[in-house]
């Protein structure tokens, strides 16, 4: 996490029943984190509307694999005039194995993208910068 620990002056606290905490000590113990560092970093994603839900990642990753699955499909068949039975797998298979982690590339680019963006606005109330684009 880029805060450090003497800029975090600010506490938030609640209670959960031993499942759910055992559920999430899992996840932390998973992404390498402590529990308090994880719950930080999930909450100031949701916050930040950068937190993908699992419907979200699972929808990106089908669309990401079709795109890819067409792509290649298209540039095989421009390129040889036809494609094999056999290649359209092995296109088919590539996707499907890279769509999770490109899924979550372009989630994070359009975030990182998207959150460039809100910086670039102007603040609410300054109006429309003279000479904008739709002057």
């Amino acid at each position: 996490m880029k805060e450090t620990k003497a800029f975090l002056t600010k506490h938030i606290g609640f209670r959960l029943r031993q499942t759910a905490f055992d559920q999430i000590q899992h996840l932390a113990d998973k992404a390498g984190r402590n529990v308090n560092d994880w719950c930080r970093e999930i909450v100031l994603q949701a916050a930040e509307g950068t937190f993908a839900s699992p419907s979200t990642y699972a929808v990106m990753a089908e669309i990401t694999a079709t795109q890819a699955i067409l792509i290649d499909l298209l540039c095989a068949v421009g390129r040889d005039g036809r494609i094999t039975t056999q290649k359209a797998q092995q296109i088919v298979d590539a996707a499907h194995n890279n769509k999770y982690k490109e899924a979550l590339e372009l989630l994070r680019f359009a975030h990182s993208k998207a959150a460039k963006l809100r910086l670039d606005l102007p603040a609410s109330g300054d109006g429309h910068a003279k000479g904008g684009p739709h002057e």
